[in-house]
């Protein structure tokens, strides 16, 4: 659920030519594409688009100017307005919901996205939709039933949760009165993951010997 921002400010579009191959079809040159953007709850922004005009194989991203420390940020999402509070999660954004073991952890061809917290359970929501509709053996269609149910509840407002946005760069916000922001150490940062997208249910699946 991507919100529609109609009144973005933008910069002309600037391009440039990369000797570079394409990681999909290999021909070069690939083209970058960058525009200055003034959003709405976020500022100042730059967005990057690589493109490959032969296979129409395109990455892009989204950098937040106003913070450059590697955060954490915590929302206790208990109402409404935590529910419809702004993301911006950049490419190198973790998203943690930790009452369901749920992660969100960027890939290599992770891409950026501005949405609010409703939207990113949904994006959870869909993967265990899919994960129950394929499931092998009752017990985990049991668990994914669980979960879904759960991550019904709190789109619904019926279960308080906590949202978590962690980025290394600081190219991440979350738009709330309640948020509240943390700098990570060089540790903490050095932590979090850069590898496939990852939805964890360790925290609610039993085994399947216990079912």
């Amino acid at each position: 659920m991507t919100l529609p921002t109609p009144d973005v400010t933008r910069g002309p579009v600037r391009e440039t030519s990369l000797e570079a191959p394409c990681p999909v079809c290999g021909r070069a040159p690939l083209v970058l594409r960058s525009l200055d953007l003034d959003l709405p709850y976020f500022g100042e922004a730059l967005q990057t688009t690589l493109l490959c005009l032969a296979c129409g194989y395109h990455h892009g991203d989204l950098l937040l100017t106003r913070h450059r420390e590697a955060l954490r940020i915590t929302l206790r999402v208990v109402g409404p307005e935590h529910r419809s509070a702004r993301v911006a999660r950049s490419s190198s954004g973790t998203v943690r919901i930790p009452e369901l073991g749920a992660t969100l952890e960027p890939g290599p061809q992770a891409e950026a996205f501005i949405t609010n917290v409703e939207g990113v359970l949904r994006k959870f929501l869909d993967v265990v939709q899919g994960q129950e509709a394929v499931a092998e053996t009752p017990g985990a269609r049991r668990r994914l039933r669980s979960v879904r149910e759960r991550m019904e509840a709190m789109i619904e407002g019926r279960e308080p949760f906590t949202f978590i946005l962690e980025d290394p760069t600081g190219n991440s916000d979350v738009i709330q009165d309640d948020v509240v922001r943390e700098t990570l150490t060089p540790e903490e940062a050095a932590r979090l993951k850069s590898s496939e997208t990852v939805f964890d249910l360790a925290d609610l699946a039993r085994s399947d010997e216990e079912e």
